[in-house]
């Protein structure tokens, strides 16, 4: 697990643990929490990715250049769409 991967366990740890009742009872809130920390920093991942094609499609000399990034765009968002879909995040 890296730096980031720590962090955010950390931080859904720190978030079971006085949400919920003491003891191993925090762990399923952990779970959950934690889960939904990871998919939303994937798809912070993926936003980001967009706005950077969106500058470089603004920023391009040519048509087909403006095609490739638009495609590389919807890409993403159906990529974000699926991520909602498949884990149930809104």
């Amino acid at each position: 697990m890296n730096e980031r991967s720590k962090k955010l366990a950390d931080q859904a740890q720190y978030y079971a643990e006085y949400t919920t009742p003491q003891g191993l009872e925090w762990l399923p809130a952990f779970k959950e929490r934690f889960f939904k920390v990871m998919t939303k920093e994937f798809i912070g991942l993926l936003e980001y990715e967009i706005a950077m094609l969106e500058k470089y499609k603004s920023t391009s000399c040519n048509e087909s250049d403006r095609r490739w990034h638009e495609g590389k765009i919807v890409h993403f968002r159906r990529m974000i769409d699926k991520t909602k879909d498949h884990f149930g995040v809104e």
